[in-house]
């Protein structure tokens, strides 16, 4: 999910914490807020919180490993600045 100007050399990318998902009100609020000031913000899920989004079933995090291993994933494929 994306938000703000493709136009800025700023990129802020935000996941969700464990309860709420990354359209919550409150993640709309900090991501619009962080566009209103001119930046870029990427908002993205971790597999749990998709999972639950498609079945409605509260899931835990899944491992830290696996939690590190997507952030990462979600860099490399949004490239360099």
């Amino acid at each position: 999910m994306f938000d703000g100007s493709t136009k800025t050399t700023r990129t802020i990318v935000l996941t969700h914490g464990a309860g709420a998902a990354m359209d919550s009100p409150f993640m709309t609020t900090i991501a619009v807020g962080l566009a209103e000031r001119g930046n870029r913000i990427v908002r993205f899920e971790f597999p749990y919180m998709r999972a639950r989004r498609i079945d409605g079933k509260r899931k835990p995090p899944n491992s830290a490993a696996a939690l590190m291993n997507h952030w990462r994933a979600v860099i490399k494929t949004l490239g360099p600045a």
